[in-house]
C-alpha cells in the first residue's frame, strides 16, 4: 500500500513538474522577459555590416541596432525599470533551433523561407539584400560573360568538343542561395558544381585559392570580406544582381504577443527619424528606394 502511495506521489510530481515547464514555456516571450529581466539576442559572426565588432570588441551592426530597439520597446510595454539585452554568437547551423528551442529570444537577422517558418516566425522585413557574386580578376572570359549577364548569343565551344567546360560556385551551406543558385546558372549553359563553404570569408578564401571559380553571397557580406583580404587586387565584386532576398528577425512560433510587440517596435522605428540615421550609421545613406520600403513596411497603427 504504501509503495502504491509513494509512487503516485512520485508521478504526480514528475507531472506537476512537467505541468509547470510546459506553462512557462507556453507562457510566451514577453513573460519570460518580465521574469528574468533579460533579453537574449542571437547573432550570425559574419563581419557584416549587419552584425560586426567595432574597434573595442563590441557587437554592433544594423540588425543588432534594430534588435536592441524592440529590447526597449518591451521594457517599454512591461514597464520594467532595466531590460538587460545579451548577445549570444550562434552558428549557422544551430541559429533557428535556437530561437525554437528558447536558448534565445531572437535572432537577429535571417532570409524567411516557407521551410524555415516551420520552425521559427518571422517579423516584418527589416531589409532587402542584393545576392552578388566575386571572381578572379583573371577568370575565364567565358565565365565572366555568364555571370555579368554579357555572354555570347551561341554556346562556347571548349577545347573542340560540343561539351561545356565544368566551373565550381562556391555558397554559404545552408543559405536560400545554395538551392536557387544550380537552376539559375544550368539555364545559362554552363555545367556548374556548386560547393558549400562555413561562411563568407572561407567562400572568398576558395576563389583566391582557385577552389572555386566564383562565390555568390550577399553583397554587403562580399564587399566587407574582399576589403579584408589580402588578394583583394585579384578580386571582383560583379555588379550584377542575380537576386533580392527579404531580411527579418527570428522569433519562436505561436506567439502572437511577442511578434505584436516587436512588429510594433519596428513600424514605429520605419515611421521616426530614427531610420535614416540607424540606416546611414551602419549600410549607407538611404536612397528613395529604400526609404518607400520602410514606408511600405510599417504598419499602420
Amino acid at each position: 500500500m504504501r509503495s502504491i502511495q509513494f509512487r503516485s506521489a512520485v508521478l504526480a510530481l514528475i507531472g506537476a513538474a512537467l505541468l509547470h515547464a510546459g506553462a512557462a514555456f507556453a507562457a510566451g516571450t514577453l513573460d519570460k522577459l518580465r521574469e528574468s529581466g533579460k533579453f537574449v539576442v542571437g547573432y550570425v559572426a559574419d563581419g557584416s555590416s549587419l552584425t560586426q565588432k567595432d574597434a573595442t570588441g563590441k557587437i554592433t551592426g544594423y540588425a543588432i541596432a534594430l534588435c536592441t530597439k524592440v529590447g526597449e520597446a518591451a521594457k517599454q510595454e512591461l514597464k520594467l525599470s532595466a531590460l538587460a539585452v545579451e548577445l549570444v554568437q550562434v552558428s549557422m547551423e544551430e541559429r533557428f533551433s535556437a530561437v525554437s528551442q528558447g536558448k534565445i529570444d531572437m535572432l537577429c537577422g535571417a532570409v524567411p523561407t516557407l521551410e524555415r517558418r516551420a520552425e521559427v516566425s518571422f517579423s516584418i522585413p527589416v531589409g532587402f539584400v542584393g545576392v552578388n557574386a566575386v571572381i578572379r580578376s583573371d577568370a575565364p572570359v567565358r565565365l565572366a560573360q555568364v555571370l555579368t549577364g554579357r555572354e555570347p548569343p551561341a554556346p562556347v565551344i571548349w577545347r573542340g568538343t560540343n561539351a561545356p567546360e565544368r566551373r565550381v560556385l562556391a555558397v554559404v551551406g545552408g543559405s536560400t542561395v545554395e538551392r536557387a543558385l544550380a537552376d539559375k546558372l544550368a539555364e545559362r549553359r554552363i555545367a556548374i558544381d556548386v560547393v558549400s563553404v562555413k561562411d563568407t570569408t572561407e567562400g572568398v578564401q576558395a576563389v583566391v585559392d582557385r577552389r572555386a571559380d566564383a562565390f555568390f553571397d550577399g553583397r554587403p557580406l562580399l564587399l566587407d570580406a574582399v576589403a579584408r583580404s589580402p588578394a583583394k587586387s585579384n578580386l571582383v565584386v560583379l555588379d550584377r544582381l542575380f537576386r533580392r532576398e527579404l531580411l527579418a528577425l527570428a522569433i519562436r512560433r505561436n506567439d502572437d504577443d511577442f511578434r505584436l510587440t516587436v512588429d510594433r517596435a519596428l513600424s514605429r522605428v520605419y515611421r521616426s527619424p530614427e531610420l535614416p540615421t540607424i540606416y546611414r550609421t551602419y549600410l549607407k545613406e538611404p536612397d528613395r528606394e529604400a526609404l518607400e520600403f520602410f514606408e511600405l513596411m510599417a504598419l499602420p497603427e
